[in-house]
């Protein structure tokens, strides 16, 4: 039986224990804060293979997208599933608490919601169905988007464009920024900006996107075509962040090469002047060795020129 695949902090080849979400806000900045001794970032090497578009079978008929990433290892048949959604969190009477909501709500208050655009870790395709229902109920594959090798996007890449999703309506909004303008602008989105992919579905189940008891609540290509347009700038500005940290841990492991070096010079100067201490040791030995074989030598010759005399 092979070893399970190696993780990662923010891709989980192997499924997790217990729920783990993170937003999309900091999933970007800690894929690229990420370091790994000094190799090439991981999750630029991470290929997007494809995405599902999904819809919950029952409700207000939520719906969300899972990606599947490949492994960074060349070679290696690992995937790692992620759903990605837009939730939206309402204040209860409680001000320090709230309640999490998926789709179309209708909030009292006058202020805008917070949207919680966010990725949820799934793990090994294996579990991916079951776990999917376990956290978003019943629901229906309605599209795939399959990307190349030659053109797929890495996990940083996606990453990139949920923040710039995201950025475009931070806040949830019934009409406009909801659920279903989230998933069909981060589809469309990636459909756009990486071409040579190939869009699976029927008629009818593409049709079913974007719609809620008949009416259609979604898409808004001006979204996308700002993500598309604002990508070139934020993704340099993220290859730049990568760069600085790898250039900050080079620094860090010259410096800590500089101190062994050191240290081992010190160390050997060390035991140099341990054995120039010890070869002086026995040379002066030597040398009273010496003296006292030319003393004896001499008080020989003394006593036998007595003994000549008598």
């Amino acid at each position: 039986m092979s070893e399970p695949p190696a993780q990662l902090p923010q891709l989980r080849f192997n499924s997790p224990d217990g729920k783990i979400a993170t937003p999309v806000t900091e999933w970007c900045p800690l894929m690229a804060d990420h370091w790994d001794s000094g190799r090439e970032n991981p999750y630029a090497k991470c290929a997007l293979r494809r995405i599902e578009f999904c819809k919950c079978s029952n409700g207000v008929r939520h719906e969300f997208l899972v990606l599947y990433f490949g492994h960074w290892i060349d070679g290696s048949s690992a995937e790692a599933v992620v759903c990605v959604d837009r939730t939206v969190k309402l204040r209860t009477q409680d001000e320090n608490s709230a309640k999490q909501f998926p789709g179309l709500v209708s909030s009292r208050s006058s202020e805008p919601s917070q949207a919680l655009d966010s990725i949820a870790m799934i793990g090994s395709p294996h579990d991916a169905e079951s776990r999917l229902i376990q956290s978003q109920g019943p629901y229906k594959r309605l599209c795939t988007l399959r990307f190349p090798p030659s053109s797929a996007p890495s996990a940083l890449e996606v990453s990139t464009i949920l923040l710039l999703v995201h950025q475009q309506a931070p806040s949830y909004d019934l009409i406009e920024s909801h659920c279903f303008w989230f998933s069909d602008s981060v589809w469309r989105s990636l459909k756009k900006l990486f071409p040579g992919n190939e869009e699976l579905c029927t008629p009818n189940d593409h049709n079913l996107r974007g719609r809620f008891v008949g009416f259609t609540v979604g898409p808004l290509d001006p979204s996308v075509h700002a993500v598309c347009d604002a990508y070139p700038s934020e993704w340099q500005r993220v290859q730049e962040k990568v760069r600085q940290v790898k250039q900050q841990h080079d620094a860090k492991l010259a410096q800590a090469e500089q101190r062994g070096l050191a240290q081992g010079r010190a160390e050997r100067q060390a035991e140099i002047d341990q054995l120039r201490a010890e070869r002086q040791h026995d040379a002066d030995q030597i040398r009273q060795m010496q003296i006292e074989l030319a003393q004896f030598r001499a008080l020989m010759g003394v006593a036998a020129s007595e003994g000549a005399k008598d």
